[in-house]
């Protein structure tokens, strides 16, 4: 990769990081709606340095997978997370661990505002776990992520959550 590429990869984390800071968690004040629209003002600030197609779709995915983090902790209702949900799904997934982490956050949202999307978020977690066991065992990522995983579900089966028939593997 040529060292200007590198640098508009590392001012696209420093946009995206600033971002978070700025709706990320802390700020439960700021609407979801705001923090959308700057996600999407920030979107098409990036898109500007974008070369090929790849990198469009790359930043877009990111973006998207940014709203889902901020709609995680600033969604009242599951239309206003669902909507940023449907953003990540319909542009697919950067990698594995977002996979993942949209999984997680989704049955972990729905455990805390909204029970009954709950088996949602029990499927989204079985694919990702399903997909994370085809990894290599010895793979870092599929251990970490599995270990997260895991993690998640106890938490949400505490509150009284749990799977339904057949999804669980623990």
């Amino acid at each position: 990769m040529s060292s200007s590429r590198e640098l508009f990869w590392q001012w696209i984390i420093k946009e995206r990081h600033d971002a978070f800071m700025a709706f990320g968690p802390g700020s439960e004040g700021v609407p979801l709606k705001t923090a959308e629209f700057k996600y999407l003002a920030l979107q098409k600030k990036l898109l500007e340095g974008a070369r090929t197609e790849w990198e469009r779709q790359h930043i877009k995915r990111l973006i998207a997978h940014d709203i889902l983090t901020v709609a995680y902790h600033l969604a009242h209702t599951w239309s206003e997370y669902e909507r940023a949900l449907r953003r990540v799904q319909r542009l697919g997934y950067p990698s594995l661990e977002y996979r993942m982490h949209a999984a997680c956050k989704t049955l972990e949202w729905a455990a805390d505002h909204d029970p009954i999307k709950a088996p949602l978020g029990w499927a989204l977690v079985a694919d990702a776990e399903r997909r994370l066991r085809r990894m290599r065992r010895r793979n870092h990522v599929r251990k970490q992520a599995l270990a997260a995983i895991t993690s998640v579900k106890q938490r949400v089966t505490r509150k009284g959550l749990t799977p339904p028939g057949g999804l669980s593997r623990d």
